[in-house]
Protein backbone atom coordinates (compact mmCIF):
# COMPACT_ATOMS: atom_id res chain seq x y z
CA UNK A 1 0.00 0.00 0.00
CA UNK A 2 1.37 3.47 -1.04
CA UNK A 3 2.90 5.74 2.02
CA UNK A 4 0.42 8.55 1.12
CA UNK A 5 -2.41 5.87 1.61
CA UNK A 6 -1.68 5.12 4.98
CA UNK A 7 -3.88 6.35 7.33
CA UNK A 8 -2.71 8.06 10.47
CA UNK A 9 -3.75 7.73 13.70
CA UNK A 10 -6.56 10.19 15.21
CA UNK A 11 -5.59 14.26 16.44
CA UNK A 12 -5.99 12.83 19.87
CA UNK A 13 -2.94 10.25 19.92
CA UNK A 14 -0.74 12.84 18.86
CA UNK A 15 -1.30 15.40 21.57
CA UNK A 16 -0.50 12.23 23.59
CA UNK A 17 3.02 11.60 22.18
CA UNK A 18 5.50 13.09 24.58
CA UNK A 19 8.90 12.26 26.18
CA UNK A 20 7.24 9.71 28.67
CA UNK A 21 10.56 8.21 30.28
CA UNK A 22 10.21 4.70 31.00
CA UNK A 23 10.17 4.68 34.78
CA UNK A 24 9.04 8.17 36.62
CA UNK A 25 6.99 8.41 39.86
CA UNK A 26 6.37 11.66 42.26
CA UNK A 27 3.75 11.32 44.87
CA UNK A 28 1.94 13.48 47.95
CA UNK A 29 2.23 11.14 50.79
CA UNK A 30 0.52 11.84 53.46
CA UNK A 31 -0.32 9.94 56.66
CA UNK A 32 -2.63 6.95 54.24
CA UNK A 33 -0.07 5.68 51.84
CA UNK A 34 -0.34 2.51 49.20
CA UNK A 35 2.93 0.58 48.98
CA UNK A 36 5.20 0.86 45.72
CA UNK A 37 4.58 -3.26 45.09
CA UNK A 38 0.62 -2.57 44.78
CA UNK A 39 0.86 -0.32 42.62
CA UNK A 40 3.74 -1.91 40.55
CA UNK A 41 1.25 -4.96 40.35
CA UNK A 42 -1.85 -3.41 39.64
CA UNK A 43 0.00 -1.39 36.72
CA UNK A 44 1.40 -4.62 35.62
CA UNK A 45 -2.50 -6.23 35.52
CA UNK A 46 -4.34 -3.79 34.40
CA UNK A 47 -2.02 -3.22 30.95
CA UNK A 48 -1.75 -6.71 30.98
CA UNK A 49 -5.73 -7.39 30.60
CA UNK A 50 -5.63 -4.12 28.36
CA UNK A 51 -3.48 -5.53 25.70
CA UNK A 52 -5.31 -8.76 25.64
CA UNK A 53 -8.19 -6.91 24.69
CA UNK A 54 -6.48 -5.02 21.60
CA UNK A 55 -5.20 -8.52 20.72
CA UNK A 56 -9.03 -9.89 20.57
CA UNK A 57 -9.99 -6.36 18.86
CA UNK A 58 -7.15 -7.20 16.31
CA UNK A 59 -8.76 -10.87 15.73
CA UNK A 60 -11.94 -9.23 15.27
CA UNK A 61 -10.74 -7.34 12.43
CA UNK A 62 -9.45 -9.81 10.77
CA UNK A 63 -13.29 -11.50 10.73
CA UNK A 64 -15.01 -8.43 10.67
CA UNK A 65 -13.35 -7.30 7.34
CA UNK A 66 -13.57 -10.73 5.83
CA UNK A 67 -17.03 -10.97 6.20
CA UNK A 68 -18.10 -7.64 4.83
CA UNK A 69 -20.65 -7.96 2.43
CA UNK A 70 -23.82 -6.45 1.11
CA UNK A 71 -23.83 -3.78 3.47
CA UNK A 72 -23.69 -6.26 6.93
CA UNK A 73 -20.75 -8.06 8.33
CA UNK A 74 -21.31 -11.47 10.42
CA UNK A 75 -18.48 -11.78 12.43
CA UNK A 76 -16.76 -13.58 15.29
CA UNK A 77 -16.36 -11.91 18.55
CA UNK A 78 -14.54 -12.78 21.97
CA UNK A 79 -17.32 -14.26 24.19
CA UNK A 80 -17.43 -13.95 27.70
CA UNK A 81 -14.68 -16.06 29.15
CA UNK A 82 -12.74 -18.49 26.15
CA UNK A 83 -14.65 -18.83 22.75
CA UNK A 84 -16.06 -16.50 20.18
CA UNK A 85 -19.70 -15.73 19.31
CA UNK A 86 -20.98 -14.58 16.49
CA UNK A 87 -22.95 -11.06 15.76
CA UNK A 88 -24.02 -9.14 12.55
CA UNK A 89 -23.31 -5.60 11.91
CA UNK A 90 -24.69 -3.27 9.35
CA UNK A 91 -22.61 -1.06 7.25
CA UNK A 92 -22.83 1.94 4.79
CA UNK A 93 -20.84 2.96 1.79
CA UNK A 94 -18.24 3.27 0.69
CA UNK A 95 -17.88 7.01 0.76
CA UNK A 96 -15.75 8.92 -1.27
CA UNK A 97 -12.77 8.07 0.24
CA UNK A 98 -13.78 4.25 0.09
CA UNK A 99 -15.10 4.47 3.87
CA UNK A 100 -17.50 1.60 4.76
CA UNK A 101 -18.84 2.97 8.30
CA UNK A 102 -20.61 0.63 10.50
CA UNK A 103 -23.37 1.52 13.12
CA UNK A 104 -22.26 1.38 16.81
CA UNK A 105 -22.72 -1.62 18.58
CA UNK A 106 -22.24 -2.90 21.96
CA UNK A 107 -20.31 -5.73 22.93
CA UNK A 108 -19.23 -7.06 26.22
CA UNK A 109 -20.36 -3.62 27.65
CA UNK A 110 -18.65 -1.25 25.54
CA UNK A 111 -20.01 0.71 22.85
CA UNK A 112 -17.80 -0.13 19.17
CA UNK A 113 -17.66 2.17 16.14
CA UNK A 114 -16.10 1.38 12.80
CA UNK A 115 -14.66 2.22 10.13
CA UNK A 116 -13.18 -0.07 7.11
CA UNK A 117 -11.73 0.27 3.89
CA UNK A 118 -10.31 -1.90 1.27
CA UNK A 119 -7.78 -1.98 -1.23
CA UNK A 120 -6.99 -4.35 -4.41
CA UNK A 121 -3.71 -3.45 -6.68
CA UNK A 122 -3.31 -0.10 -5.34
CA UNK A 123 -6.67 0.93 -6.18
CA UNK A 124 -9.68 1.40 -3.47
CA UNK A 125 -11.76 -1.81 -3.56
CA UNK A 126 -15.88 -2.61 -2.77
CA UNK A 127 -14.79 -5.27 -0.73
CA UNK A 128 -12.83 -8.21 0.79
CA UNK A 129 -11.31 -10.44 -2.02
CA UNK A 130 -8.61 -13.32 -0.61
CA UNK A 131 -7.34 -13.01 -4.14
CA UNK A 132 -6.80 -9.50 -4.48
CA UNK A 133 -7.08 -7.86 -1.66
CA UNK A 134 -3.72 -6.05 -0.88
CA UNK A 135 -4.39 -4.13 2.39
CA UNK A 136 -6.87 -3.09 4.34
CA UNK A 137 -7.48 0.26 7.33
CA UNK A 138 -9.45 0.03 10.01
CA UNK A 139 -10.28 2.60 12.23
CA UNK A 140 -12.48 1.93 15.61
CA UNK A 141 -13.44 3.39 18.63
CA UNK A 142 -14.48 1.42 22.31
CA UNK A 143 -16.18 3.71 25.11
CA UNK A 144 -17.83 2.20 28.32
CA UNK A 145 -17.83 0.59 31.80
CA UNK A 146 -16.40 -3.26 32.01
CA UNK A 147 -15.72 -5.40 35.26
CA UNK A 148 -12.23 -6.72 35.24
CA UNK A 149 -12.52 -10.57 34.36
CA UNK A 150 -8.65 -10.79 36.51
CA UNK A 151 -9.92 -8.90 39.71
CA UNK A 152 -12.91 -9.39 41.22
CA UNK A 153 -14.70 -5.91 42.15
CA UNK A 154 -12.54 -3.88 39.80
CA UNK A 155 -14.09 -1.85 37.52
CA UNK A 156 -12.34 -0.83 34.39
CA UNK A 157 -13.79 2.59 32.16
CA UNK A 158 -12.46 3.09 28.67
CA UNK A 159 -12.52 5.72 26.60
CA UNK A 160 -10.39 4.02 23.33
CA UNK A 161 -9.73 4.73 20.04
CA UNK A 162 -7.38 2.73 17.23
CA UNK A 163 -6.40 3.13 14.10
CA UNK A 164 -4.34 0.27 11.62
CA UNK A 165 -3.36 -0.84 8.34
CA UNK A 166 -3.28 -4.76 7.53
CA UNK A 167 -1.23 -5.68 4.25
CA UNK A 168 -1.47 -9.19 2.78
CA UNK A 169 1.93 -11.48 2.24
CA UNK A 170 0.99 -14.31 0.41
CA UNK A 171 2.43 -17.52 -0.08
CA UNK A 172 2.92 -20.46 2.02
CA UNK A 173 1.61 -19.72 4.45
CA UNK A 174 0.23 -16.18 4.33
CA UNK A 175 -0.01 -14.02 6.39
CA UNK A 176 -1.33 -10.35 7.24
CA UNK A 177 0.46 -8.16 8.87
CA UNK A 178 -0.50 -4.94 11.11
CA UNK A 179 0.91 -1.91 11.81
CA UNK A 180 -1.49 0.64 14.14
CA UNK A 181 -1.71 3.34 16.44
CA UNK A 182 -4.17 3.92 19.39
CA UNK A 183 -5.05 6.57 21.88
CA UNK A 184 -6.53 5.57 25.84
CA UNK A 185 -8.13 7.53 28.47
CA UNK A 186 -8.96 4.36 30.95
CA UNK A 187 -9.21 4.09 34.43
CA UNK A 188 -9.59 1.76 37.15
CA UNK A 189 -10.86 1.43 40.46
CA UNK A 190 -10.94 -1.41 43.28
CA UNK A 191 -11.02 -0.71 47.14
CA UNK A 192 -9.09 -2.00 50.23
CA UNK A 193 -10.45 -1.61 53.46
CA UNK A 194 -12.66 0.76 52.55
CA UNK A 195 -10.54 2.87 50.71
CA UNK A 196 -10.97 3.15 46.73
CA UNK A 197 -8.03 2.88 44.60
CA UNK A 198 -8.80 4.82 41.32
CA UNK A 199 -5.84 4.54 38.28
CA UNK A 200 -6.38 6.96 35.85
CA UNK A 201 -4.48 6.56 32.70
CA UNK A 202 -3.14 8.41 29.95
CA UNK A 203 -1.52 6.11 27.13
CA UNK A 204 -0.34 5.82 23.55
CA UNK A 205 -0.12 2.54 21.70
CA UNK A 206 1.80 1.19 18.70
CA UNK A 207 1.25 -2.20 17.01
CA UNK A 208 4.28 -3.00 14.92
CA UNK A 209 4.46 -6.01 12.39
CA UNK A 210 2.03 -7.75 14.20
CA UNK A 211 1.82 -10.78 12.22
CA UNK A 212 -1.20 -13.29 11.66
CA UNK A 213 -0.33 -16.57 10.39
CA UNK A 214 -3.71 -17.85 7.95
CA UNK A 215 -6.01 -19.37 8.14
CA UNK A 216 -6.47 -17.67 11.46
CA UNK A 217 -8.99 -20.38 13.00
CA UNK A 218 -6.06 -22.87 13.39
CA UNK A 219 -3.67 -19.65 14.20
CA UNK A 220 -5.24 -17.12 17.02
CA UNK A 221 -2.87 -15.52 18.19
CA UNK A 222 0.01 -13.43 16.93
CA UNK A 223 3.40 -15.24 15.29
CA UNK A 224 5.30 -12.18 15.74
CA UNK A 225 5.38 -8.60 16.41
CA UNK A 226 4.67 -6.33 19.46
CA UNK A 227 2.61 -3.35 20.35
CA UNK A 228 4.15 -0.84 22.74
CA UNK A 229 2.67 1.81 25.17
CA UNK A 230 3.64 5.00 26.45
CA UNK A 231 1.57 5.64 29.86
CA UNK A 232 0.86 7.64 32.53
CA UNK A 233 -1.05 7.26 35.48
CA UNK A 234 -2.38 9.30 38.00
CA UNK A 235 -3.58 7.42 41.43
CA UNK A 236 -5.10 8.42 44.05
CA UNK A 237 -6.23 6.24 47.45
CA UNK A 238 -8.16 8.66 50.23
CA UNK A 239 -5.60 11.03 50.34
CA UNK A 240 -2.69 9.32 48.73
CA UNK A 241 -2.15 10.94 45.38
CA UNK A 242 0.92 9.94 43.06
CA UNK A 243 1.91 10.47 39.29
CA UNK A 244 3.96 7.92 37.20
CA UNK A 245 5.16 7.03 33.91
CA UNK A 246 5.82 4.08 32.65
CA UNK A 247 6.51 2.07 28.70
CA UNK A 248 5.31 -1.12 28.44
CA UNK A 249 5.53 -3.59 25.94
CA UNK A 250 4.11 -7.15 24.69
CA UNK A 251 5.89 -9.48 22.32
CA UNK A 252 3.99 -12.50 20.10
CA UNK A 253 5.47 -16.00 19.69
CA UNK A 254 2.56 -17.67 18.09
CA UNK A 255 1.25 -19.41 21.59
CA UNK A 256 -1.44 -17.95 24.21
CA UNK A 257 1.36 -16.83 26.42
CA UNK A 258 3.19 -13.97 25.34
CA UNK A 259 5.75 -11.63 27.40
CA UNK A 260 4.81 -8.46 28.79
CA UNK A 261 7.38 -5.94 30.31
CA UNK A 262 6.26 -2.78 32.30
CA UNK A 263 8.89 -0.83 33.49
CA UNK A 264 11.12 -2.90 34.71
CA UNK A 265 9.04 -6.16 35.29
CA UNK A 266 8.94 -8.91 32.74
CA UNK A 267 6.05 -11.03 32.77
CA UNK A 268 4.10 -13.79 31.32
CA UNK A 269 0.16 -12.82 30.00
CA UNK A 270 -2.58 -15.27 29.34
CA UNK A 271 -3.97 -14.14 26.48
CA UNK A 272 -6.74 -16.14 26.72
CA UNK A 273 -7.23 -15.21 30.92
CA UNK A 274 -5.69 -12.20 30.86
CA UNK A 275 -3.66 -13.14 33.66
CA UNK A 276 0.24 -11.84 34.54
CA UNK A 277 2.31 -14.08 36.08
CA UNK A 278 5.74 -14.78 36.78
CA UNK A 279 7.40 -11.30 37.14
CA UNK A 280 10.58 -10.49 38.03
Amino acid sequence: MPIGRRITAFTAIAALVGALACSTDSSTSPSQTVADSEIDQSVASDVGESFADVVDQYGENESFEADLSGGSSTFDVAAEGAGTQSRTVTCGGPDGDGWFSCIAYTERGLTITRQVRFWSGGSLALGWNPATTDSVNHRWTRTGTVNSVVKPGKVRTLDDADTASMVVQRGTPTHHVWNGAGARIDSSTYTVNGITRHFAYTAHDTAAALTFTMPRSENPYPASGSISRDLELHFTAGGFDKTITRSAKITFNGSSVAELQVGELTCDLDLVTRVVSNCH
